[in-house]
């Protein structure tokens, strides 16, 4: 029986989707833009035995001096929409014509890639550029050692500097968004994450969606006034950082692929193509000379700076993991 139409579920905040005649509504307006913010929302998120249960994507207009609050915000509702009916969503992602703005986009091309079969592609990761606007705005080795020192024990820090050269403190899209646009975050309930899958969905949770996608907007606009988008290596930095996870999914605890630290090899990878790699016994991954100790790079199993550091965390870090 064919599916009535109907008018998309909407509020002055967003457009929830959760049937055919909605989304294709809601494609109609999608396909009038070249830039999106995107984000997804679920359970355990990229992980083995996660689960998606929103796709939110926020139209980016190419007039970037227009105002913030311009703009389409559409939930996606993967629960309760057949495949079939998404299919011009997935289409958008793996679209090398539209560019997707994502922050921290690691766990969200994980899902899509291993459990839907999407490759997530044209990306730009505001968390990587966020980074690399650091040194932009005159943050010099002793601010990039004060960040690190939230995250590795300070001891350990500083008698090994020269180990810790290039290494970056990640920052969380809230705390971003603090940073650059003096975004106010206002506490509320603790999240149950498997309310994601409760329909109707509750309102704590659509906001949550929808304030995360507008977040990514607000920091893009941000950043490109800026000039924090400018270099040419970002779109292949933020696609070397999202598809980390393309060659596995994470487990749960899995603590040398989840942490706060940016992974090697992401950003400056142009500059030393071509070199020797060897694979960290750890995080897997194959990496240079350069993210090694001289000790580690020539061991039968080979630890990188990066999973090195994870192993000495502040005594509350590893209290409250």
């Amino acid at each position: 029986m064919p599916e009535a139409a109907t008018v998309p579920t909407q509020s002055p905040n967003h457009t929830f989707c959760d049937t055919r005649a909605s989304v294709d509504a809601a494609l109609t307006t999608i396909h009038q833009y070249t830039k999106l913010a995107f984000d997804c929302e679920g359970r355990d998120l990229g992980e083995i035995g996660g689960r998606l249960s929103l796709i939110s994507l926020r139209t980016i207009s190419d007039d970037l001096s227009s105002s913030i609050s311009s703009g389409h915000k559409f939930l996606f509702d993967v629960i309760t929409l057949e495949r079939e009916a998404l299919l011009g969503v997935y289409a958008i992602l793996e679209s090398s014509a539209i560019t997707k703005v994502v922050f921290n986009g690691r766990m969200d091309f994980s899902s899509l890639y291993h459990d839907h079969s999407i490759e997530l592609r044209n990306v730009i990761d505001l968390q990587i550029a966020d980074i690399k606007s650091r040194e932009l705005r005159g943050e010099q080795k002793s601010g990039r050692m004060r960040r690190l020192g939230s995250a590795i024990d300070r001891g350990e820090l500083y008698q090994n500097q020269d180990l810790f050269d290039g290494m970056h403190k990640l920052s969380g899209l809230k705390k971003c968004a603090k940073e650059h646009i003096a975004f106010s975050d206002v506490p509320g309930p603790r999240f149950q994450h498997s309310q994601w899958f409760t329909r109707p969905l509750p309102a704590e949770y659509l906001h949550h969606a929808t304030e995360d996608v507008e977040l990514i907007h607000q920091l893009y606009l941000h950043f490109h006034r800026r000039g924090y988008l400018t270099n040419p290596h970002l779109p292949g930095e933020s696609m070397r950082y999202v598809s980390i996870c393309k060659d596995r999914q994470s487990k749960m605890d899995e603590p040398f692929r989840k942490h706060g630290l940016l992974p090697l090899g992401i950003i400056g990878a142009e500059q030393v193509q071509g070199q020797e790699t060897r694979r960290c016994g750890y995080c897997e991954r194959a990496l240079t000379k350069s993210c090694f100790s001289n000790k580690s790079w020539s061991a039968d199993v080979s630890k990188c700076n990066v999973c090195r550091a994870v192993g000495f965390q502040p005594f509350w870090l590893r209290h409250k993991r």
